[in-house]
């Protein structure tokens, strides 16, 4: 997808003025992150990327959907998709599923939910993604044969799951290695 608008959420699409406004503010709260804006998506109603297709009659206006995958560094592989769904006055943010963009059933410990104007969700939308970016990760390692064969990526700080390798670590019991991937995990 080529866009008209590059950096940080960049656009083919028309945004109206309550989009704009909150994409605005979202946009000058980003420059701080430690983040290539390259990971960063906007994605209109009506879009193929778009994790809910709009009822009959409901309008786009003051909807989108802003995306941020958060990378393991130095691995080339996304840990955690996150996002936000602005709904004209309020937003909604959480985890997101990383192919279909969709919001979990029941809101993870991540997750938020405001009421307010645009700039002021953006604003909160906004240092809600730089709580997530910075958060230490650990990376579990099962091996086999003196080679890594499962992996496990999880926020140090409260355990949470964020991503895992080819192999489901559910039932492996106790990792053998727990590498610190970024920021301190003690």
């Amino acid at each position: 997808m080529t866009s008209v608008e590059t950096g940080w959420f960049a656009t083919e699409g028309e945004l109206d003025e309550i989009q704009r406004a909150f994409v605005d503010v979202l946009r000058d709260h980003a420059e701080a992150w430690p983040l290539d804006p390259a990971e960063t998506y906007l994605v209109l109603p009506g879009d193929e990327y778009y994790g809910y297709p709009l009822a009959p009659g409901q309008s786009s206006y003051g909807r989108l959907l802003v995306i941020v995958d958060i990378p393991a560094p130095r691995e080339n592989s996304v840990l955690l998709t996150v996002g936000a769904y602005l709904d004209r006055d309020h937003v909604t943010g959480d985890e997101l599923h990383n192919q279909m963009f969709t919001l979990p059933v029941e809101p993870t410990a991540i997750g938020f939910h405001e009421r307010g104007s645009p700039e002021a969700l953006a604003t909160r939308t906004g240092h809600w993604f730089a709580t997530l970016l910075p958060r230490p990760v650990v990376r579990y390692e099962w091996r086999r044969f003196g080679k890594v064969y499962a992996q496990r990526w999880l926020f140090a700080d409260s355990g949470q799951p964020l991503s895992e390798g080819r192999i489901h670590t559910g039932g492996l019991g106790p990792p053998d290695r727990i590498v610190s991937v970024r920021g301190d995990s003690t």
